[in-house]
Formats: C-alpha cells, structure tokens, sequence
C-alpha cells in the first residue's frame, strides 16, 4: 500500500536489464520483422494533493505521504455522503482510498462513543488475505486500533468464527461467503448494525452470469443492512472499463460517482507485441509439444481446430502455439536477470511453463552456455496451499525468485513488489484485463518491459496487426443484466429465508409484478407462505442459498464422483458441474483431463434428486470431441432498427435456442486425427430460453451476393447434403463468416468471454421467428413454445422443422444470422451487441480483411471457431467481407444489380451453426 512520490531519475527509469529490441536482437530464433511491433510508452510523473487538506489531522499527520489527486478526489465525494467507484491504474493506490474511509467512519465512531464497521469483499482468497495483511499494516501506521479479519470458507470454525463477528471492525470475505452468512444474520447483529461502508474491490471481475448473481446477493444484503439500521456507503474500485458508472450502479442499485483521472506516477514501458516463429519440426517432439505428454487439456483444443481446419500439407506451415514460445520468452528474458511474470490462461499451463522454461534453455545450449543460470522459477496458481502461495509471494517480493508462470491470480492486486517484465501467453481478452497484468511490472516510475506473445486465434491476431486498438482510450464496457429471470427467482427464495418480504420490498428489491410473479412461482412449488401485504416468509428446505451457484444461471448442478473400487487417491474433486457443460463434456464415453489426469465418464444420472456424472481414471492415447448443433425457434422481437440506411435490419429480442450434442468424436491426442466418429450421446436437446440479436440482410443484397458466390462449392456438404446444384452455399459461407468474425471480436468491444455467446447463420431467418397469429395450427404446431418437451429430439427433425416452417411461408424469407446468449434467461450480452453493432461490424470487418491466411475459407485467426457445431463448413472470407461492406454502406451500389432467380434457385432453409 506504500505509494512512492519522489521522481525517479532518467538513468534510473532507464535501467531495465532486458529493452523491448534488445529482447529481439538477442532471442535465438530467426524472426520476420512483421512478427514483431514494438511500441514505446511514454511514462507520467505524479500529480499529488496535499494530505492534509483532505483528512483531518489525526490521519494526516502519520501519513508520511501526499495523495494522490485521484485518491483525494475519492475521498472527498466519500465525505460528501456520496457512492464512489475508482477506477484507475494497477498499482495506483486504490486500496488507500477505503483504507483512509474506514479510518476516518472508525474515528468519528470513536469520538461519539459508537462503533463503525466495513465489509470488504474480494473476488479471492488469495487476494482477501493478502490486503488482510496490507490492512492492518496501515493502521498499525496510522497508530489505530482497528481489527481487521478474513471471513470465508477456510476460516477455523467455532471459537474463531464468533470472535471475529463480536469484535472485528472490518470483515474481508468474497461474495460466496456473504450468499452463505446472510442466512444467518441475526449472528451477525453487532457488526450490521454498525456497518458504515461496503467495499467491492476488482469491481470490473464481476459481469455476466457471475455479475448478475453478485447484483442480487448486494441487494439481500442492503435488505438486511436496513433491517438492522445501516445504510453505508460504497467504494468499488476498479480496472479502467468503459463504463465504470453503469456497471457500478448496476451492481448496487444506487448512484455512483466515478473518479478516473488517474494521478498516479507511471513509468515509460517497452510493449513487445510478438507473433510466435514458424514451426520448424523440432518443436514436435517432447514435452517442448503442446500434449506432448498426452496429458494437456490445451492440446485437446489446439489440435481439434487444427483438425477442423482442414489442413493438409499443402497448407502455409503454422506458428507455435503461445503455450509453447511463451514459456521460451520467459526463460530467455529471466536468463538475462529481467525478473519476470509469465501469465498463462489455466493452473495446467502454469506447471507445465516452468518445465517447458526449463526444457528451453537445455535444447538452446549453444546459446543458454549456462543453462542453470537464474533457474529459481515456480509455478502460482489457486490450486497450490495458501501456505505456497504466500511463500511465492514473500520471495517473489524479496527478489528470490527469478520469475513466476502465474494464472491471473496476479493478476488482481496481490502485492508482490515491482517486476522488470511480464509475458503473456495470449491476449487475455479485454484491453482492461490486459493493461492490468502488464501493469504488475515497473511500479512507479520504473521502466518496464511487457511481451504479449499471440495465439493464433482470431482476438490475438487483431491485436498484433492492431497495435493502436490496444492505445485506444475507449475499454471495454462491463456488462450486468439484472433481467434474467432464473436468477432473480433463486434470489427472491433467499431473500425470503432471510426476511420476510412485503410491501415495503416493491420498488426497492424489485418491481411489484416481477416479485409477484417469482413469489406466485415459488408458493405453487410450495417454498413459501403469505402475501406482500402482510409478508412472505420461506417454508422450503432449509438454506437455500446453498442452491446457488454463482456461475450459473440454474440451480441444477452434477456432482463429480469416482467410481466404486476406484482407490480415492484418483478422486479428482472437482466442482460441481452445470447441466450445459455435463451435456457437452461429460457425457458418458467422454474422456476429459483433470488436473493431469484423464478421466472416463462411465455413468451421467439425469434423473436422480442430486444429479451426478461418475468418473474412473484412465489412460488412452485419444480424447474426445462433442459434436454440437443449434438451431432457433420461436424468436420474438422486441427492439428494431436498421443500419446505416442500407437496408439491413436488425433485431434484439428473445428466442428457444436448441443446442443439440448428440455425437462424438474420439480424436488421437498425437497428431489429432479420428480414431472414431459420431459415436452417439442419446442426449435430448439442451432447451434455453434465452436473449438474442439477429441481422436480415435486403433482398438486393442477397441476390448480388449470391449471384457473385454462385460458383463456390463445399465438396463435403455436396456430397452430404446433396447441395449440388444449389447456388447458395457461397453466400452462406459469407454469413456464416461473418457471424463467426461478429462473435469472435465481441470482446474487443465488451467485457465477456466469446464462450458465452453462440451463433446461427441461416438462409431463412423467418423460419426461425414466432409464428404469425395467421399461421395455420398445423404450422403452429411444428414449432415448441419455451419449455415445450415437443422440441424436436435430434438436429434432423429439427432441420425437418425449420423446413416445414419456411415452405409454409407464402413471403420470400429473409436471410441473416443470429447472435444470442448462451445462458438460460441470457445475460444481457446480446442487447450489448444489437447497441454497439456497427463499432462490432467494423471491427469484424477489419480483421477479417487484414488476415494474410490466403484461405478462401478463412482460419482460426481470423473467422474459423473451434466451438463451430458444422464442422467450420462452409465459410467464405470473400463473401463475409462483401456482406460487411453492404452493412457499413461501403459496398458498391446496387442500383442496376437486378439479377433473376428462378423457382428451382428458391432459397433453401439451410442454417450452420
């Protein structure tokens, strides 16, 4: 929590030990000058306030330090009675500001004879404990006697417990931990009554289904809160996002004011933007291999979309994956005394990047002639006892250790002292999440280095051909969608638990008919009495808010278990899964990897009280792969507008999206070719209710389209699906490119994981809408209302549906695609993308022209998708780009473009996923 203000001197904010070019000169591996930009980011001195002009003297006094102008600027909103959100830099002392506030509510306490408490909640463990520390550090400081504790799941049980809620002052927990305690509130009376101000530290972490859960809790809490005479204050810090304002008033349903001017020091920074080198053979053997060691979950991605690609050997040679160059990074930058972060994307990668650092240096031996020279490196990640981790963290800070392969639990403001470099293995997924890794290196005004090496996927890709997207002043915004239904209901049954509910919840915890409704739901399954007028009390199994998970949007959950005679050594101890995910991965036959261990899934119970999924372990020389189709019905629309004047219509509304994983492959994990395909699931259709936005693209264009893709053909759909002489498949191509490009760049524009968004590009969009009124009973009839067990059982009725659908239309049907949440009720996603549309479009549009594949079909950096449920079939660069031009009103005019078609060209009800 020290913030140094003093001014570095040139030489010193000069002397790193590795410079961005020196890194390239010395890295020993030919590099083509385009695989390397390097950027050159200036540094900003400290702008300060006096801190005696801001906090009373008692404070200022020990405080050996000025503010920062940012952090005074906080504090005095916070002394006007108003919510803040601070939303700065890493590194920039946002701690200090609630840090301070809490002095400040404990000494006015004090003079009054009263008590004031704080509830600060983390996002985890690792980091409540570590601010537990830097907490009561300041306050020894300040000369306060203020108790600060941990409150969470690994806090000792009974005398501890009771002591802290007695006596401490400030309580740290996470928003699992204060789901959980608010049953049992009356516990918690001495420190709720006193309560003057809520913390929300990494507010930006908490979006979609997790943000939304987050949203509801703080609204229980505030029910409680008043219920016992408090109404604190809240400060919420955060990285730099797009809307810190919105996102902060969604959470906490009040109003929020936002201090982003930063005044924090910030040193100059050599910013390496790193295309991984052509595989040369070498690299295909020994654990250096991605799944090299057969036992890397990684690899099962990596050599599917290989597979899906289509590659064969007349295909441009690939990069390395940046699972393997960017542990080499990382070694090559610690050998030359440049102590150094690696960030990787999961806790597998994190180990296996130590040993491939390692592996490295000794197959480099000519250049690395001190192969054990700065070795001290070690793995951090959630999964390693806090014992380890706080043992990292201590060398780390005291310079013992060379350099660390973390997840992005360093990521989130756990103190562990000023680094000379990070490496990232990947782009992390947003400008804020990327701005925040690299910034655990050059606290202050130190010069720092920071290498992002590229996977070859669509967002890395982007970056790297688009260094000034990651200059742009505009982040990413945060998305919070408190309408999903499924979750408010889970929440309105707690809250019930808690407190009664009566009129005087309507308008403060929800509308009056939306809590009627979920009230009305929840008394016909019988878990809960009474009216609003007099007040609903909960009568259903004891503590509900065990049901809820905080990253899903049902309560229904799989428990993980080994099979009987299976040694529990092998007990893999996993957490419980969402339906969605045990539909896709764990069905039975499916081989996954857990914690360097394959498992088999050898039984699923859909039916029982507590659903389960049984595991054994084994060790087979393949995985498997799932093959997933979607298909839309029933979609309704709710908002409408057309873009640009170009004719093309756009639509959010709500929709039945079927998600059909009925087959898998069983692929070889060396070399990623099928060993065995389409072995049947005989799983029913996965059926959500959900948000969604869709594009209809003109008559005209379509016809232009067609007409100048009529010649591309896709020898494996002709031979499938008799296509031959339809003169469509190009077009689609494009709108099946097109929308993959749209899904992949979403989160260039918005705080999500492209994983929580799905897509369905179709020739006939009226197909797939709610019926007209008009529309006969048979036709009616064809399409499953929400929640109808009529959907159809497998994607070939469906296809059977969607076809009798659109031959029933007396109206030539338009064509388009979809883009809808992939969550029960949905997550707010898709309205974000029916507003930022045309900036999404742009930005696809861009990426897609920019890629140097030469592939008609594309690749997986600019519009192939692994999670793609045909196969990545058919998808056309050139048509994508075409639609993309017509959208932006940039294509050529139309105007004499009148091209017949004849019956036999009718458009097909065809649709990929």
């Amino acid at each position: 929590m020290n913030q140094r203000t003093d001014t570095a001197s040139n030489a010193n904010a000069a002397d790193i030990p590795v410079t961005g070019e020196e890194l390239v000169e010395t890295y020993p591996s030919y590099r083509e000058e385009a695989d390397v930009s390097l950027v050159d980011l200036p540094g900003r001195p400290a702008e300060t306030v006096a801190s005696e002009t801001v906090l009373q003297p008692d404070l200022a006094g020990p405080l050996d330090h000025d503010l920062y102008s940012h952090q005074a600027a906080a504090l005095e909103a916070l002394a006007d009675d108003e919510n803040v959100c601070v939303a700065t830099s890493t590194a920039s002392g946002k701690t200090l500001v609630y840090a301070l506030q809490i002095a400040r509510n404990y000494l006015t306490a004090e003079r009054e004879g009263e008590e004031s408490t704080a509830y600060v909640c983390y996002p985890t463990k690792a980091l409540s404990r570590d601010q537990e520390r830097e907490l009561n550090d300041l306050f020894d400081d300040l000369g306060l006697e203020i108790d600060v504790a941990v409150y969470d799941g690994d806090t000792e049980r009974g005398e501890p417990r009771k002591r802290i809620r007695a006596e401490a002052d400030v309580v740290i927990s996470n928003f699992a931990g204060v789901n959980t305690y608010l049953h049992d509130h009356d516990r918690w009376a001495r420190f709720f009554s006193a309560c003057d101000l809520l913390v929300i530290d990494e507010s930006h972490t908490y979006t979609g289904v997790h943000g939304m859960h987050v949203a509801w809790i703080l609204r229980r809490l505030k029910r409680v809160l008043g219920y016992y005479g408090s109404d604190p204050k809240f400060v919420l810090t955060s990285a730099t996002i797009g809307n810190p304002g919105v996102h902060s008033s969604a959470l906490i349903d009040e109003p929020v004011t936002v201090v982003d001017e930063d005044g924090s020091p910030q040193g100059p920074r050599d910013l390496v933007l790193w295309n991984p080198s052509m595989r040369t053979g070498d690299e295909e053997n020994g654990s250096d291999v991605e799944g090299g060691d057969g036992k890397d979950a990684t690899s099962d991605d990596a050599t599917a979309a290989a597979s899906a690609s289509g590659a064969s050997d007349d295909d441009p040679p690939e990069r390395l994956p940046a699972t393997i160059e960017a542990p080499q990074v990382f070694s090559h930058l610690t050998y030359h005394d440049a102590q150094t972060l690696l960030f990787t994307p999961s806790r597998k990668l994190a180990e296996l990047s130590i040993e491939r650092a390692g592996e490295h240096r000794r197959r480099r031996s000519r250049y690395y002639t001190n192969p054990d020279r700065n070795t001290a490196l070690e793995p951090y990640h959630a999964g390693h006892s806090r014992k380890k981790r706080h043992g990292t963290e201590h060398q780390l800070k005291n310079g013992l250790l060379d350099g660390v392969a973390s997840t992005n639990a360093l990521e989130l403001g756990i103190n562990v002292g000023a680094m000379d470099a990070t490496v990232q293995m990947g782009y992390p997924g947003q400008r804020q999440s990327f701005w925040q890794q690299i910034g655990r290196a050059g606290r202050g005004e130190r010069r720092a280095l920071s290498v992002l090496v590229a996977e070859h996927r669509t967002l890395d890709q982007y970056v790297v051909s688009h260094p000034e997207f990651l200059l742009e002043s505009d982040v990413e915004d945060a998305v919070v969608d408190v309408d999903n239904d499924a979750v408010f209901a889970q929440h309105v049954r707690c809250a019930a638990d808690e407190l009664a509910i009566d009129e005087r919840d309507v308008g403060e915890f929800a509308d009056r008919e939306r809590l009627e409704g979920a009230l009305e739901m929840w008394r016909r399954a019988g878990q809960v009495r009474g009216r609003l007028e007099t007040g609903v009390s909960y009568t259903g199994p004891p503590r509900p808010q065990s049901s809820i998970s905080l990253y899903a949007t049902a309560g229904q959950e799989y428990e993980v278990r080994l099979a009987e005679g299976v040694d529990e050594e092998y007990d893999p101890e996993m957490e419980p899964l969402a339906r969605e995910r045990v539909f896709r991965d764990f069905h039975e036959g499916a081989v996954r990897l857990h914690a360097g261990q394959q498992y088999e899934v050898c039984a699923v119970d859909h039916d029982a009280p507590q659903p389960s999924v049984t595991v054994r372990p084994t060790n087979v020389d393949y995985y498997t792969q799932t093959r997933s189709e979607v298909t839309i019905l029933d979609a309704e629309s709710e908002k409408s507008r057309e873009i640009n004047d170009t004719g093309f219509d756009l639509h959010y509304g709500t929709g039945t999206v079927l998600v059909y994983h009925g087959t898998y492959d069983k692929v070889a994990v060396h070399g990623g070719k099928p060993k065995d395909q389409a072995i049947p699931t005989d799983n029913p259709p996965l059926q959500m209710e959900t948000q969604l936005c869709w594009l209809e693209v003109p008559q005209d264009a379509e016809r232009h389209l067609v007409e100048e893709y009529r010649e591309y053909s896709v020898p494996e759909l002709e031979s499938e699906a008799d296509l031959e002489a339809i003169p469509h498949i190009g077009y689609v191509g494009g709108l099946h490119a097109a929308e993959h490009a749209m899904i992949g760049v979403a989160p260039l524009e918005l705080t999500l994981d492209k994983r929580d968004l799905g897509g369905l590009s179709t020739l006939t969009i009226d197909s797939h809408l709610a019926m007209d009124r008009e529309s006969t009973d048979e036709t009616q009839s064809a399409a499953p209302n929400a929640g109808d067990d009529r959907a159809p059982r497998s994607i070939e009725a469906a296809r059977a549906t969607v076809r009798q659908l659109a031959n029933s239309l007396e109206r030539e049907p338009a064509s388009g695609w979809f883009i809808y949440d992939g969550i029960e009720g949905g997550l707010g996603f898709s309205r974000a993308i029916y507003d930022e549309f045309e900036a999404l479009a742009k930005r696809a549009r861009e990426h897609v022209t920019d890629c140097d594949c030469g592939r008609i079909d594309g690749c997986p950096a600019c519009v192939m998708d692994e999670q793609c449920g045909n196969d990545n079939m058919p998808l056309h660069r050139g048509a994508a780009v075409d639609v993309f031009d017509r959208l932006l009103g940039e294509g050529e005019s139309l105007e004499d473009a009148d091209v017949e078609r004849s019956e036999r060209e009718r458009r097909p009800p065809l649709f990929y996923s």
